[in-house]
């Protein structure tokens, strides 16, 4: 939420977009100048500073880190006294005991002092130290030089005003400025001095500060607070603005002072050296601890400070009093510091015709105007001296010795509400045409004292928060919620209403009313369950600022505020885990291309290590498009947004993503959109790096050569000047490196398959033909050497460190049109290198498991010989199709792959190519059947007895048999019974499964009889005797031949085979004989018959 503790608050960003826009912390970047090694800091409260990082520097290491020389609390004796609660608002408590002055060696960097600091985790803010510059504007040649009447007394109606209120001697005006001269006759009798610390050498009152009875000199640290020839430029200054506001008044002689009795309090801020020290800030703590109720501050300069505004709620809040500020001297709507901060009455200028000075400063955080030209003052030439003056300088004055009239007549009101006594009683100067191109933009009005001081029904309502709610994209198209807190300072309201509208044709108001009626003094109001709501236009430009009015009536009463948005952002910010990176949408990584919007790359909370970061595209044309600095050092614009970036919460595949798109817009540049989305998660191992991919089609009519995508990256680690750069190539990764602290690694690794590119640079380069120096600009040429020429130069910075950078990335062929290539990155931090490496080995595997298609399932095809096979994987559309498993031989890519006849089996590896990275490569079996080979075993049978018949064929599937007796089956391993013995020829045919070939195998079948058997019988020539079984010697038969009469006949062998033995009966006569065998253990007897 945006708090607003101020009379007229000052512009307001949408939260989120607040909390990113981060300056770079360079000390040239805060301001026109600064102390030269010296910085303050602020420690956080006690109960903040519990929790530690666990590699948290103590401060005493911190100092030493970074050759502290001095520090010393900057505000010891500070108080904590609050004024009147209804002063403050519930605001918290600004402590400036917490604040320290810190003078370090002349060798550190501001950037490596700031870094220590913080790595304590014990400190909010480390700054440098201001020199602002007094506000002083030569007279102008063309005024009137010789008119010494005091004509804006009149303008302002101080003499009105004085008929009511003189003020009296209690009331201080601290005057805060180059120095004053004393004794002036017009200023002498005016200086408030401190009786409690006369001088004497002895800091009486122990406040810290010896003899300070007539101030103090904050710029020379000492109690000499006279002006000093040619100080700073501006020596009569601080004698010119005093003059202004408390000039003695009546005295009969010189001029007169607004504050007509008050007093004033010289304090001294600019030294009386050239070049010395500016104490600005501490001079208002003083003022407000030393009890002055009004502060002039009439100097100031560009740039805000935490530890600035920190003084000024210390002294508004704390001490209740009213600072008026000078809004500046330049024509144009510029934030001129401290006017602009929070809680500080800021004065604009005024000519004597109450039109904005020409060349004054203008904008809706000016709260009045007053007369700034032609002031006629107090000089330093002598005592009696005057002279006219011109600046916004002279305009604050007028209104801080008004202040302290109103002040002292109404008693009652706080710093604040005086502020809005004499922000509500100035006198309307828009009706003259001079002012409209300025409307509002000049506070209320001019200032009118008698006003201020007479009217009694006076009414202020402020808005003291305006905020969009949280987590909503103020983006085109969209419809904003904002909350809102009101206070009315002054007199009651009775039927107040508030309007919102837009200045901007871009924005329009879909709910912009709230009436909360009556109001008492001080009594708030909200917009609670009826918010404001805008609507952003579709056609809003990128990153435009948007002014929101809101308009307050009542009775008598019309009021007005300004609130600043940014809309339509042209950046989001990843922030999901320990290393946040800002996106935009122009092809920068960190910040824009001015470096004002993003927050950079900040790891564990610690400084941005990215300086400046670029996509770099370039074609085989030697043209580079790109948005990073050219020859000229303006940036060269080279990508257009198509759709800015946007953060998405959740997605399907991150936690958080930023997506935008974006065109090329270069002169003899093919056309290219590019895609870019941003990933970040917060768990382990995945929270310390993001994913950032282009998606880059093209998007001409022509096929581009060669496309090289890269990133440039300027890195600032620490102390940018000693920063080394260093190529891994194990882990495709360069990773950089502060060679003086301990302090994180930051590195880019790249994710996807490239032909490399990767050239590191430096500012101590010794440029040729194959290096590039970093000088803070580069050429085209410069810029394609670095992109266009695959990998050169590995490191850069060495072991001493350097001013480094380096551009990392790929090189793709081919890209026809309508063809999209992806090329990714993970941006990594790590505290060392072993953990940088962790870190990468995450983001590969990682980003191969969101960015890589399901693999297809493993498979087997058996065919035929002679037959192709068609291999089409489901789950996707496109795949690669490799001859090996390292995926090293590409056969093709496509949805199906047609595998040729061939007689030997073979492995397809099939990766599915569908994303940006392919899956695994998963093996297709494509098993060609072999031919099968019928075989059997045939062993001898018996006649009537079950045969059970052995296959022994291989790679069949199907069997027939044929037994020869015509019998047959298909069974494997059939059962059959031959009848009659004999010799089959048993016949088997087999088939393999895929019914591809056949083959047949006939072998001949013995079936032996049961039991021996001779035949023929009668018998003529030859006896034959049938075995049961092969002849053996074993099983060889003995047969014995006998007649009728008992006789035994020789019975001559004749022959045999396995299944016979034959007996030769030639010789025989003719009749019956009985033949006794004995065959196996066993006789058989039968009766023969011979014949002839």
């Amino acid at each position: 939420m945006f708090l607003l503790p101020l009379l007229l608050k000052r512009s307001v960003y949408f939260a989120a977009f607040f909390l990113l826009l981060t300056p770079m912390l360079q000390a040239q970047e805060f301001g026109n100048k600064t102390v030269p090694h010296k910085v303050v800091y602020k420690l956080k409260q006690a109960q903040l500073q519990s929790a530690l990082p666990a590699n948290a520097l103590s401060m005493t290491q911190a100092h030493q880190l970074i050759g502290a020389e001095k520090v010393r609390q900057k505000f010891p004796h500070a108080t904590g006294v609050r004024v009147p609660e209804n002063a403050r608002l519930k605001k918290p408590t600004v402590d400036l005991t917490l604040i320290y002055e810190l003078s370090y060696n002349a060798a550190f960097s501001f950037e490596e002092v700031q870094t220590a600091l913080l790595r304590t985790g014990q400190v909010d803010y480390v700054e440098p130290l201001y020199i602002r510059e007094p506000l002083h504007q030569p007279n102008d040649p063309a005024s009137d030089s010789t008119k010494t009447t005091q004509f804006y007394l009149k303008q302002v109606q101080a003499y009105g005003g004085w008929t009511v209120e003189k003020g009296d001697t209690t009331m201080v005006i601290g005057v805060l400025d180059t120095g004053f001269r004393l004794t002036h006759r017009d200023l002498q009798a005016k200086v408030k001095h401190t009786y409690s610390d006369p001088i004497d050498g002895i800091d009486n009152d122990g406040d810290g500060f010896i003899d300070n009875f007539t101030g103090w000199d904050f710029g020379d640290d000492d109690n000499n607070v006279s002006f000093a020839d040619k100080a700073n430029g501006s020596a009569e200054h601080g004698t010119a603005v005093a003059g202004v506001a408390a000039a003695a008044t009546n005295n009969g002689s010189g001029m007169a002072g607004m504050g007509y009795n008050a007093l004033y309090m010289p304090l001294k801020v600019f030294s009386s050296n050239p070049g010395g020290s500016f104490g600005g800030y501490e001079a208002i703590v003083y003022a407000a601890d030393k009890g002055c109720k009004v502060i002039n501050i009439s100097w100031g300069g560009t740039g805000s400070s935490k530890y600035e505004q920190d003084i000024i709620n210390y002294a508004v809040l704390e001490k209740d009093a009213l600072v008026v500020a000078a809004a500046g001297n330049t024509n144009a709507h510029v934030y001129i510091y401290p006017a602009a901060y929070d809680n500080v009455l800021s004065v604009g200028g005024a000519s004597s015709t109450d039109l904005k000075y020409r060349t004054h400063t203008y904008n809706y955080n000016i709260d009045l105007i007053s007369p700034s030209a032609g002031i006629y003052t107090t000089g330093i030439n002598s005592d009696s001296a005057y002279f006219v003056v011109g600046g916004t300088s002279f305009a604050a004055p007028t209104v801080a010795g008004g202040a302290a009239l109103v002040r002292t007549h109404f008693p009652e009101l706080n710093a604040r509400q005086v502020a809005e006594r004499l922000r509500a009683s100035t006198d309307n100067i828009y009706t003259l045409p001079g002012n409209k191109p300025y409307f509002e933009m000049l506070g209320t009005g001019r200032f009118n004292l008698k006003k201020a001081l007479k009217l009694l029904n006076l009414k202020s309502v402020r808005c003291l928060t305006f905020a969009p709610r949280p987590k909503q994209r103020m983006a085109a198209g969209q419809s904003i919620v904002i909350d809102a807190d009101f206070v009315n300072f002054l007199a009651p309201t009775s039927a107040l209403q508030i309007t919102l509208t837009s200045l901007s044709p871009y924005v329009s108001i879909e709910q912009g009313s709230l009436a909360p009626g009556q109001l008492g003094t001080m009594a708030g109001a909200a917009t609670g369950e009826r918010p404001f709501v805008i609507h952003i236009s579709e056609d809003a430009p990128m990153n435009h600022t948007v002014y929101l009015r809101l308009g307050y009536a009542d009775d008598g009463y019309a009021d007005f505020q300004h609130f600043e948005l940014l809309v339509n952002q042209g950046f989001a910010t990843l922030t999901a885990n320990n290393l946040h990176l800002s996106l935009n949408s122009e092809g920068n990584l960190g910040y824009d291309r001015n470096r004002k919007l993003g927050i950079g790359a900040k790891y564990r909370g610690r400084m941005p290590v990215l300086f400046e970061s670029s996509l770099m595209l370039a074609t085989e044309g030697g043209l580079v498009a790109d948005n990073l600095q050219d020859s000229k050092k303006k940036y060269d614009q080279d990508f257009v947004p198509l759709q800015l970036a946007r953060l998405h919460e959740n997605t399907p595949l991150a936690e958080q993503e930023v997506r935008s798109l974006m065109q090329t817009n270069l002169t003899g540049f093919p056309k290219l959109e590019v895609k870019t989305v941003g990933y970040a998660w917060s768990s382990a191992p995945d929270q310390d790096y993001v994913i950032v991919e282009y998606q880059i089609t093209n998007k001409s009519t022509d096929t581009i050569q060669e496309l090289h995508a890269g990133l440039y990256a300027d890195w600032n680690i620490y102390n940018y000047f000693k920063n080394a750069v260093v190529w891994n190539d194990s882990l495709q990764m360069s990773y950089a490196f502060s060679t003086i602290a301990s302090y994180p690694y930051a590195a880019i690794k790249i994710l996807t398959p490239e032909q490399q590119i990767f050239h590191a640079t430096a500012d101590d380069t010794a440029e040729n033909d194959s290096t590039v120096l970093k000088d803070g600009s580069y050429t085209n040429a410069e810029k394609y050497k670095l992109i266009a020429n695959g990998k050169r130069r590995l490191s850069a910075g060495g072991t001493t460190g350097a001013d480094v950078a380096h551009v990392f990335g790929g090189t793709t062929l081919n890209v026809a049109p309508d063809q999209t290539k992806t090329i990714a990155f993970a941006i990594l931090a790590g505290e060392d290198l072993k953990a940088l490496k962790l870190h990468a080995e995450a983001a590969q595997q990682k980003y191969r498991s969101i960015k890589s298609g399901a693999a297809p399932a493993a498979a087997t095809f058996n065919i035929c010989a002679a037959d192709t096979v068609e291999i089409v994987p489901a789950g996707g559309r496109n795949f690669h199709f490799y001859a090996d498993a390292a995926g090293k031989n590409l056969l093709a890519t496509g949805f199906r792959y047609t595998v040729a006849a061939s007689a030997q089996s073979s492995t397809i590896y099939v990766a599915n190519a569908d994303s940006v990275l392919t899956s695994i490569a998963v093996p297709v079996e494509v098993q060609v059947e072999p031919a099968p080979k019928a075989s059997f075993a045939a062993p001898y049978a018996q006649t009537n007895t079950a045969l059970q018949l052995t296959d022994k064929s291989a790679y069949a599937t199907a069997w027939e048999w044929d037994f020869g007796d015509g019998g047959t089956s298909t069974d494997q391993h059939p059962i059959h019974t031959f009848r009659k013995p004999g010799s089959y020829n048993v016949k088997l045919t087999v088939t393999d499964k895929l019914n591809c070939q056949r083959h047949t195998l006939t072998q001949t079948l013995q079936v032996f009889a049961t039991a021996p058997n001779l035949y023929p019988n009668p018998v003529k020539d030859y006896l034959a005797l049938a075995l049961t079984e092969p002849l053996t010697p074993a099983t060889t038969p003995v047969l014995t031949l006998r007649d009728v009469t008992g006789k035994v006949v020789a019975a001559p062998f004749s022959s045999a085979d396995e299944f016979h033995v034959y007996y030769d009966l030639r010789a025989l006569s003719p009749g019956v004989y009985h033949v006794h065998v004995t065959y196996l253990g066993t006789s058989y007897t039968r009766r023969v018959l011979v014949r002839r």
